[in-house]
């Protein structure tokens, strides 16, 4: 069984010529959150400025059925404080697009039966550690009680749920004893992701922040924990590249061998903010913005050749400092370009977290 995860590139697509394909879309529904996590990448709080409107909502859905979007993952901020969020949830089912969310948990007891009966194919909750942990990190008293509840909740519907958590110097000796809690609370998925330099968090990024020489530490506890564990463990995109156990990393238990084939931004993913503004990936600077609905559609703007260049119109030239002499910089082409983008945004195709360069 697949968990619920955030979307990651799963499919190689060929960069200069396609088919571009908006096979998966990270979806901010909202920037208001109940939550004022130290590690956002988004400073999450309050709501943008003219965010869309149901019909407008609605209408991006429709365009991105008509695009072939396969999946859709209703973010935020906080998904759930979106009053209509049910309505936007029947319209992606609707356009048989799976259905899924990521949430802090906060709103998910008070609201399991509208979940249960919007058909999510898994629900994934941002867990940031055991309770201390967490709950210090999400500046939030009692948040963890209240998301085990709302997890609790969603197992006696039969949803299907999975965790994500974002590895920093806070966490990471945490990992294990977090382990266990998802195993005993019946977790079905758990997927691991580097806190990046961006948002609030780059505010406390010398103190947050792991440095790329933690890699291998974290490849190994990552693989040893995966070995005896009953959850389906996966490394999101900022973690990894081309080491020895790049394979190890990817490939699920019993599924076929998978490795990293670059950043899918653009080519066959897409983010868009609450307000209809539209990026490769939810992660990436405002820097990377394509356009925004209200002024172009998302079939004009994922349509456009000039846009998402960095992937599109990607060239081995194109890499910056040791990426640009390595022999996976083809396949590669600089890892994450979020991660790449928030570490050094003079550079942003000079990836120092890497896993090949680090262990040279």
């Amino acid at each position: 069984m697949k968990a619920p995860s955030v979307p990651s590139s799963e499919r190689r697509v060929d960069c200069a010529s396609g088919p571009w394909l908006p096979r998966t879309c990270v979806w901010e529904l909202t920037l208001a959150c109940n939550c004022q996590c130290v590690h956002c990448g988004s400073s999450a709080g309050a709501r943008r400025e003219n965010e869309l409107t149901t019909d407008e909502a609605l209408g991006v859905i429709a365009e991105l059925g008509a695009l072939g979007c396969e999946s859709i993952t209703l973010s935020g901020g906080e998904p759930l404080l979106r009053a209509d969020w049910q309505v936007l949830g029947r319209a992606i089912r609707a356009a048989q697009i799976r259905l899924e969310m990521i949430t802090n948990g906060l709103c998910v007891e008070a609201q399991a039966n509208a979940i249960a009966n919007a058909d999510f194919f898994g629900v994934t909750f941002s867990v940031d550690g055991p309770e201390s942990v967490h709950d210090e990190l999400r500046g939030v008293r009692g948040c963890f009680q209240q998301l085990m509840a709302g997890a609790h909740a969603l197992k006696e519907h039969n949803v299907r749920i999975g965790a994500a958590t974002q590895i920093n110097t806070r966490n990471l000796a945490s990992l294990e004893n977090l382990h266990e809690l998802l195993v005993a609370r019946g977790f079905d998925g758990w997927q691991w992701q580097l806190t990046m330099p961006a948002g609030r968090a780059r505010n406390l990024a010398s103190q947050l922040c792991l440095p790329p020489e933690a890699l291998p530490s974290i490849e190994q506890k990552f693989l040893s924990i995966r070995r005896q564990s009953p959850l389906l463990l996966q490394v999101a995109d900022n973690i990894g590249y081309m080491g020895r156990n790049e394979p190890l990393l990817r490939t699920s238990p019993g599924g076929p061998e998978r490795f990293w084939t670059g950043c899918a931004a653009g080519l066959s993913g897409v983010g868009i903010t609450s307000d209809g503004t539209v990026r490769g990936c939810l992660a990436q600077p405002s820097a990377a913005n394509e356009g925004n609905v209200r002024d172009r559609s998302l079939t004009e703007i994922w349509n456009d050749p000039k846009s998402f260049v960095y992937n599109r119109r990607f060239l081995v030239s194109n890499l910056q400092g040791a990426c640009a002499k390595c022999v996976f910089g083809k396949i590669c082409r600089g890892g994450c370009t979020s991660l790449a983008w928030a570490v050094s945004p003079e550079k942003p195709k000079a990836n120092h977290y890497c896993l090949s360069l680090v262990t040279r």
